[in-house]
């Protein structure tokens, strides 16, 4: 079952790690750390498909829910992914309810939506492909990445598409986009976030925090949940691993005094 999204049905803070070198056993820890999901990020980092499959698999030795963050818009990517066991997919750059409906049919079989059946290693390889395939429109995740002044313009409309469960901010992109790089503390900005929040809260939906950013710390994290986030997004391997190696090489950096 998809643990991920019975947290937010129920209204639960969900804390995600996104992971872009690409290794099982960092995949594995991290669902072992208790992290409730796990982003594989395929849209900027050099993973291969049967790479993907192996973190999926040493995820799936935990509790947490494994989710692809894909390049782009793609049916045959979203099929692929979801085949292999994915528990839903991240989607960049959705601007338009027709794009999300695209994207969210192509997560669901027919007659929900358009998705080709073969579900392979998410249907234990054809030993539950009854069962998965009975289950699999009801458990399966489709979150857009909103990344464009566009997208925050029609974000009621993108929310409201029936099989779309929530969304992720890019800031980066979006800072782009609406013209002003890197200020994350511009009212620009933080209005669009505030306007994705609003958007949820009407149509029902749980809204994301953005994606990885400099304003990113455990205090904004809390302010965020108290204002009705709760898909959160709040580290990545390498992001962890280099504060890791900072501060072990900093700890050795006076041993001749």
């Amino acid at each position: 079952m998809n643990r991920l999204k019975d947290l937010l049905k129920s209204g639960a803070a969900a804390v995600g790690l996104q992971l872009r070198f690409g290794s099982p056993a960092i995949a594995e820890l991290a669902g072992l750390a208790g992290f409730d999901w796990i982003l594989l990020d395929t849209e900027h980092a050099p993973q291969t498909s049967p790479g993907v499959q192996a973190q999926l698999q040493a995820i799936g030795n935990t509790e947490a829910t494994p989710i692809v963050r894909l390049g782009h818009n793609d049916p045959a990517l979203i099929r692929l992914y979801l085949d292999m066991g994915a528990g839903g997919v991240a989607v960049p750059f959705v601007s338009s309810a027709e794009e999300a409906k695209q994207g969210a049919d192509a997560c669901r079989y027919p007659p929900q939506g358009t998705r080709g059946w073969g579900p392979h290693r998410a249907a234990a390889y054809g030993l539950d492909a009854e069962g998965y395939t009975a289950r699999a429109n009801d458990e399966t995740l489709y979150l857009p990445i909103i990344e464009t002044a566009q997208a925050v313009e029609h974000i009621e409309e993108i929310l409201a598409v029936e099989g779309v469960d929530s969304c992720i901010v890019g800031p980066v992109d979006l800072c782009y986009s609406l013209g002003i790089p890197f200020q994350f503390d511009h009212p620009d900005y933080l209005e669009a976030l505030e306007r994705v929040r609003q958007a949820a809260a009407h149509v029902g939906k749980p809204a994301g925090l953005p994606l990885l950013g400099p304003l990113d710390d455990r205090e904004n994290v809390k302010r965020q949940v108290e204002a009705g986030a709760r898909l959160l997004l709040v580290s990545g391997d390498e992001q962890a691993l280099s504060a890791a190696f900072r501060d072990t090489v900093g700890s050795y950096a006076h041993l001749e005094e």
